[in-house]
């Protein structure tokens, strides 16, 4: 694709990030995970059971409310100010191999953490460290997909977080609760600074000369 078609293509899809949103909407969805690990930490038995049972239940409302949420902050902030942009949605091939590619990721890291888990010699918390390169996984592809630098940042902070807790002698459940919860506070950071820049760039309409 020629340069002049694709920095406008660009500037479109950045355009979903252009108000810290997104980390809100992530971090809240951290916060919610670390809520749930620490509650399954202190609950044993048949409660155990059924919090472990709840995680697809935790998941599909934490998104429900998230996307709630994040629509609610562009239609009050956002598009006000900058207008409303409507995304083509992609084709199903390309969804498809998209959903196949995740859960063949989710499989290979769940495999993974298994392994890890199972390891007698082990001598450090394993799922810290697993959470923290994954989700820096998906900050890489995040800052390069859509050419956006503090992506970057938040992938180095999440595997080192991930590396810190992994080597504090924190129980594994507790040491993950702990991860999402930091993390979480990192993405609620970000998407301030993000939201502040934003708004003095973009002062209302009724306020502009």
């Amino acid at each position: 694709m020629p340069d002049d078609l694709r920095k406008p293509q660009l500037r479109t899809l950045q355009y979903f990030f252009v108000d810290g949103s997104f980390e809100f909407g992530f971090g809240l969805m951290c916060l919610i995970l670390a809520a749930f690990f620490y509650a399954e930490s202190h609950v044993q038995g048949w409660l155990l059971a059924i919090v472990d049972s709840s995680l697809v239940l935790v998941m599909i409302g934490g998104a429900w409310l998230i996307n709630r949420l994040t629509r609610q902050l562009k239609e009050r902030i956002t598009w006000p100010r900058t207008g409303y942009v409507r995304y083509v949605r992609r084709e199903a091939g390309k969804r498809g191999r998209r959903i196949a590619l995740v859960m063949l990721s989710g499989g290979l890291a769940g495999a993974f953490a298994t392994l890890l888990v199972t390891n007698p010699n082990l001598t450090i918390a394993p799922l810290p460290i697993l959470s923290g390169f994954l989700l820096g996984i998906v900050m890489v592809v995040l800052g390069w997909r859509f050419a956006l630098g503090r992506f970057y940042l938040l992938a180095g902070l999440s595997a080192g977080i991930g590396v810190v807790l992994a080597t504090s002698r924190l129980a594994d459940d507790i040491a993950l609760a702990v991860y999402y919860l930091i993390f979480s506070l990192v993405l609620f950071a970000s998407g301030t600074w993000v939201l502040r820049a934003y708004l003095r760039q973009n002062p209302p309409v009724e306020a502009q000369p």
